[in-house]
């Protein structure tokens, strides 16, 4: 969490840096700069979603007797988003 927010506060130092004086007013290198950033976000998001379904069919693969006979119910509700029985909601 605290890296979020200290990546988030680079924003205000990066903005003043990409935003140049002498390139008013179309500023293309500003402009630039965030239109790679937000076609990174949307690439990483799909990437996310993809690896996500992956990991869920991975899960629905294994029979609900196949996951008992290898987990007790304590290891399956220590094992968190681990748990077999767990699925990513994408």
């Amino acid at each position: 969490m605290a890296l979020m927010i200290a990546i988030g506060n680079l924003g205000g130092a990066v903005g003043t840096n990409i935003y140049l004086a002498h390139e008013a007013p179309y500023y293309w290198t500003g402009y630039g700069v965030s239109l790679g950033v937000v076609a990174l976000s949307l690439v990483t998001a799909m990437f996310m979603r993809w690896k996500l379904k992956r990991i869920n069919r991975a899960r629905e693969a294994m029979s609900t007797e196949v996951i008992n006979r290898r987990y007790t119910e304590q290891d399956l509700a220590s094992m968190g988003d681990d748990s077999p029985l767990f699925r990513y909601i994408t």
